[in-house]
């Protein structure tokens, strides 16, 4: 609980949230652990605002679009947002709806808050509007990669892109950025200037899942597979033994063959 208050003592601080007497748009509050041993507080909007909302959809990026602006690169710097969504100020229209249910009282919203439905479209459509002019430059919501084609590219696009971050008061994770790196991780995927490969320790946790016992576990299995399936000859076929398991009823019995 310590955790949360201070949490919310920081939103309060630095004008994510103020608090408010009252609101019928009230969502529980939702405490999420980070792998660093801190959290994410936000709130259960699939209970409020989201089942009201014309969800806004806007494309994510995919990894062979990013690498197809990028595939030039010799060095990358891959930058990390501070905060993400919470550096995007809500109109007053829209605020009343963002309102969270904390231990210590209700606190609304000033800021575009995790868990919304149409935040991650509302996002990067801003963060492609943002950099889609900066050459060797893309963001896939708060992960923005820089590169160029040699040193000097490298030095003005990232130059580029800090001066356009500074302009619109956008603040970075400086720990979690990495500057002018041969290869860098980036949405399970390893780029350099050789190409783009699998990350070896999503591979292994992939390798290291149990065996699906039910439907939902095999989907769950397959789409992790899918999601690499440009690195894997032949994967049709690979997955056909799994096709008779996608059946009603089928007995999950799992064999050396």
């Amino acid at each position: 609980m310590d955790m949360v208050k201070k949490e919310i003592d920081r939103f309060t601080e630095s004008g994510i949230w103020i608090p408010v007497k009252s609101s019928v748009w009230a969502a529980p509050i939702v405490v999420v652990p980070k792998s660093t041993g801190s959290i994410r507080i936000c709130g259960d909007f699939k209970l409020s605002v989201n089942s009201q909302l014309e969800v806004e959809h806007y494309p994510i990026p995919r990894i062979e679009e990013i690498f197809h602006k990028l595939g030039k690169g010799q060095t990358f710097t891959k930058i990390d947002l501070a905060d993400a969504y919470l550096q995007i100020e809500l109109d007053d229209e829209s605020k009343i709806f963002m309102v969270v249910n904390t231990p210590f009282g209700l606190y609304q919203y000033q800021r575009l808050p995790f868990g919304v439905a149409s935040a991650p479209s509302i996002f990067q459509r801003f963060m492609d509007q943002l950099v889609s002019d900066i050459p060797g430059c893309v963001a896939y919501l708060d992960d923005i990669i820089v590169t160029g084609a040699n040193e000097s590219e490298h030095l003005n696009n990232l130059d580029s892109l800090l001066r356009r971050l500074e302009e619109n008061g956008l603040r970075c994770r400086v720990q979690k950025c990495k500057f002018f790196q041969r290869e860098v991780e980036y949405l399970g995927h390893v780029l350099s200037a050789n190409g783009l490969r699998p990350s070896e320790t999503r591979v292994q946790a992939i390798k290291a899942l149990p065996r699906p016992t039910n439907l939902q576990e095999l989907q769950a299995f397959i789409g992790k597979v899918n999601y690499y399936g440009k690195f894997i000859n032949n994967l049709a076929s690979l997955c056909a033994p799994f096709r008779p398991l996608r059946k009603k009823h089928a007995v999950f019995k799992w064999h050396s063959d």
